[in-house]
């Protein structure tokens, strides 16, 4: 019965790692590692993706090498999600059954995709929040911006624009292929009335969860986790996919079985732990926005 049970909880870990990604959305902004045996309060190393300058060569000796952008993020492991469920006899038979490992975990998934959604709706909601190490950020001068569907077409092409500038040293902050914005659903209204978003529900085999669109080089996704500190105020994020922010993420959903008194059924109880952090601000932009939803002229 041990083996089972042990086997039935591989199979959730197995099934969390493998669809995990697929359920973020603010998430594909970062570069994100699954860690092995960390604790909470652990600081650990994300090793992001590195930039590098080229120059003109004419044949003769080299300049001085540039300091490569690689560089290690330290993310500090400071927040949780805990489950805690029951199976019955009859569904720990259904996953017992399972003629191999891999319909096992799609079984297992089954039964974890809810807990699955929760704990990537958690780790998107805590990037939201990082907004405020933006290093490109607009507003109407403290205010929100109020959006009309001009106004939130001419917000992406001023992002486009700091973007592709860069430092002015030939770095460009712009990746073709690459960009995303993830946006509330607010700001998704008035980019339906535009004829070029014109109500899409069209999907990208690369980001596929949440993407309505192209605009102005934006791969736009829509998430109901971007930040909204105030009332009908929102931060919508500009950034590069998988180089803009860093997390880490427990693999190890430290998962125990117990049966308890007066009860046949099986339950299983556990947790996953995670951190988040910004270390391109370069790469991450934001816009102060309110988004009244009304219908009519």
């Amino acid at each position: 019965m041990t083996t089972t049970k042990q086997k039935i909880i591989t199979a959730f870990s197995e099934a969390f790692n493998k669809y995990f990604y697929n359920e973020m959305v603010i998430g594909k902004l970062a570069h994100y590692e699954l860690k092995d045996h960390v604790r909470k309060g652990d600081e650990v190393d994300i090793t992001m993706p590195g930039l590098i300058q080229l120059f003109d060569y004419d044949g003769g000796n080299l300049p001085t090498a540039e300091s490569a952008t690689v560089s290690s993020c330290k993310v500090k492991i400071d927040r949780g999600k805990a489950f805690h469920f029951e199976l019955s006899e009859m569904e720990e038979a259904m996953l017992r059954q399972a003629s191999d490992t891999a319909d096992v975990v799609n079984i297992a998934k089954d039964y974890t995709d809810d807990a699955i959604k929760q704990f990537a709706a958690a780790v998107d909601s805590a990037y939201a929040n990082l907004y405020t190490r933006a290093g490109h950020y607009l507003d109407n001068s403290g205010s929100a911006i109020s959006l009309t569907a001009q106004t939130a077409k001419d917000i992406f092409a001023y992002m486009q624009a700091k973007f592709q500038r860069g430092d002015g040293k030939g770095h460009t902050n712009w990746i073709d292929g690459s960009m995303l914005c993830i946006i509330p659903p607010e700001y998704q209204f008035y980019l339906g009335k535009l004829d070029e978003l014109k109500y899409t529900e069209t999907g990208a085999s690369e980001t596929r969860k949440g993407y309505i669109g192209t605009l102005c080089g934006w791969d736009i996704l829509v998430s109901n986790n971007i930040a909204q500190p105030e009332s009908g105020v929102f931060y919508p994020l500009f950034g590069v996919r998988g180089k803009t922010l860093a997390g880490g993420i427990s693999s190890d959903l430290n998962t125990t079985f117990y049966t308890p008194e007066k009860n046949f059924n099986t339950c299983y109880k556990g947790y996953g732990l995670f951190g988040v952090g910004a270390p391109r601000a370069d790469l991450l932009g934001t816009v102060k926005v309110s988004a009244t939803l009304s219908v009519g002229s």
